[in-house]
């Protein structure tokens, strides 16, 4: 056989094998078929680990805040827990302000003041759990009224407005805990409760 034969054979055999292995619709195939579309892949968050998007702890955390500020607005407007005036609970305000730590701190100041007496004061100067004056009960509206339009909008505005005309023994255990951690801000405003000084701090 010559050898110009025998190249012909090879090509032709080459040929073959080549139709037998690729499936049809290959890029080699005359015929390339009908095209289909994979399914659709959302891309992941580059920040989460592969496997690991149940645990966004943004998610996580939006959702406890979520769930603080609808239980918070129920009490706000008149739980029944906000209605409980007497004896220590833990706070039911838990917002910005709010140190979980610190609670010990404003319990041993709330029984220094009024053995947790939310209604105490009655027609004397300091009112309150945690006795506050007039002129501070009526500044304190306005420290909370940023926080409250942002959590409750127009209807925890008209509320704090309401507060800002009534003495502090007149409003229920929320707002007057909610209170107390705004004025103590971090510790900022511990001068307000000298009787705690030595004892609660």
């Amino acid at each position: 056989m010559s050898r110009f034969a025998k190249l012909g054979r090879n090509v032709a055999l080459g040929a073959l094998a080549l139709a037998l292995v690729l499936p049809a619709g290959s890029a080699f195939a005359n015929d390339p078929g009908p095209v289909v579309p994979g399914p659709v892949v959302a891309e992941g968050d580059p920040a989460i680990p592969v496997g690991d998007e149940g645990n966004d702890p943004g998610a996580d955390a939006a959702a406890r805040a979520k769930a603080r500020i609808a239980m918070e607005t129920a009490h706000a407007f008149g739980s029944k827990k906000s209605r409980d005036l007497i004896g220590y609970e833990v706070s039911l305000y838990q917002g910005k302000w709010y140190m979980p730590k610190r609670e010990k701190l404003r319990k041993c100041l709330s029984k220094i003041e009024s053995h947790h007496h939310y209604k105490a004061g009655r027609g004397g100067t300091y009112r309150g759990a945690y006795q506050f004056s007039r002129p501070l009960t009526r500044g304190v509206t306005w420290m909370m009224q940023p926080e409250v339009r942002k959590e409750m909008g127009d209807a925890g505005l008209d509320l704090i407005q309401k507060l800002r005309k009534k003495p502090m023994n007149k409003w229920n255990r929320y707002w007057q805990d909610r209170a107390f951690w705004t004025v103590w801000k971090k510790g900022e405003g511990r001068s307000h409760w000298r009787s705690g000084k030595g004892r609660c701090f």
